[in-house]
């Protein structure tokens, strides 16, 4: 009886077949439950997830005291200070026809011993401009430089003498996990530009400060962005502060994210717990919420869970029904034309103890008159509740935006000088 023999070509191929599926199978990500490999990848300095990460930098009108000299060739300097955690940073830019950049990383004030950063020209829309842009750059002293993976850009538009710059981190940190058999995409950012990951929210904020603190976000709704909800109606954040809990679909985790930004686990916990109750009782109130134990975006109520730990208010709303039945809505925060929200500027939830803040009515309305310009001022009207937290005048009834307030200016004799209204925006 004869024995065929094997068709070659054909067991090379299915040896070459199986070879492509392994590597096809090794090479595919692999997801895993509260933990995952963190990527670097360029930023987008358009995406919501830049927004906290910005610095603007204003030129200082002199020589700081602390500059003992400059690097060679810089006859035309302008200074700068760049926010690092809770410390500034001098920077100084030449300008010179081909500016260039160097910062103090070692804090020494002996400039002429740092590395200096030439400019890179970035056409605009229009044919005739252009802006400058420096980087990415490093806060690290070039010795320590090799042992970390950050960096940020600096950019300004040419034609100015003393011109206004702006930061933002060039790069950010980005993966996947499961959560309760739910795939998240998550990312990290380096937003105090230190080139680590471990500086968390730390409250209370100096009156005006924004945080500059490492960012951290997840994909709560799978639609592959992430978005930062202004208001709780919009629903939860998915961009926040870097702090020590998450919470996700009413679970909480705790963040670990390595110093290097290579990794990231989320574990679920149960922290202890304390009550939030804002009076009078007659009113709705809705509250976004940054902290170091986990943003909160609340909404409208008058009492919540939250876990023990420092708190700071970024949007407060109330609605309050009169007797006629007609509900107002007041609206304030750090993103409206009204930053000062009183007590919700900095409050703290004990575990086991409820703590108790009275805002909203009774309202006083109160006016700021600013000169404008020659000739010319500004009249902006303040709605100010009891507990000093300040709300927007474009205020609502029942669900629409209430016309324009009028106003009057009368001299001493009380004749009318001008009779108008109230602008929006």
């Amino acid at each position: 009886m004869a024995v065929r023999k094997p068709h070659w070509a054909v067991l090379f191929g299915l040896i070459v077949l199986s070879g492509g599926i392994l590597w096809l199978l090794s090479g595919r990500e692999s997801i895993e439950e509260g933990r995952c490999k963190l990527v670097r990848k360029k930023t987008d300095p358009r995406s919501q997830l830049m927004e906290l990460a910005f610095q603007v930098l204003q030129p200082q009108l002199t020589k700081p005291d602390e500059v003992r000299d400059l690097p060679p060739g810089f006859n035309r300097p302008c200074y700068y200070q760049i926010r690092s955690a809770d410390k500034g940073v001098l920077m100084v830019v030449n300008l010179s026809a081909s500016p260039s950049l160097c910062l103090d990383t070692d804090g020494d004030g002996i400039l002429s011993q740092e590395r200096c950063y030439p400019v890179t020209r970035v056409p605009l829309a229009k044919a005739s401009s252009s802006s400058w842009r420096f980087g990415p750059i490093c806060l690290v002293s070039d010795h320590a430089s090799s042992k970390i993976d950050g960096g940020f850009y600096i950019s300004g538009h040419r034609g100015n003498t003393a011109p206004g710059l702006t930061a933002w981190p060039a790069f950010l940190r980005t993966g996947k996990l499961r959560l309760a058999g739910q795939t998240y995409q998550v990312a990290v950012v380096d937003g105090d530009y230190d080139g680590r990951f471990h500086s968390f929210l730390s409250l209370p904020l100096k009156p005006g400060w924004r945080p500059v603190v490492d960012m951290f976000a997840i994909d709560l709704n799978h639609d592959g962005k992430f978005v930062s909800a202004d208001t709780p109606r919009q629903g939860q954040s998915e961009i926040m502060p870097l702090s020590h809990l998450v919470r996700v679909a009413d679970t909480y985790y705790t963040i670990d994210v390595s110093l290097d930004g290579t990794s990231l686990t989320l574990s679920k916990t149960e922290p202890p717990l304390g009550v939030l109750v804002v009076e009078p009782g007659d009113v709705a109130v809705e509250l976004k919420l940054w902290s170091d134990a986990a943003g909160q975006c609340l909404p409208p109520g008058r009492q919540w869970q939250l876990p023990g730990g420092q708190y700071t208010a970024v949007y407060a709303g109330v609605e309050k029904k009169d007797a006629s039945g007609i509900v107002w809505t007041f609206s304030g925060g750090l993103a409206s034309a009204a930053g000062d929200l009183g007590v919700l500027d900095f409050f703290e939830i004990k575990p086991g103890e409820t703590t108790g803040i009275k805002i909203g009515p009774p309202f006083v309305v109160k006016t700021e008159v600013q000169r404008a310009g020659p000739g010319s001022v500004s009249v902006d009207l303040v709605l100010t509740g009891c507990a000093g937290e300040q709300y927007r005048a474009d205020f609502q009834r029942n669900g629409c935006r209430v016309t324009e307030p009028t106003f009057k200016i009368v001299d001493e004799k009380g004749t009318v000088l001008v009779a108008d209204k109230f602008q929006y925006g």
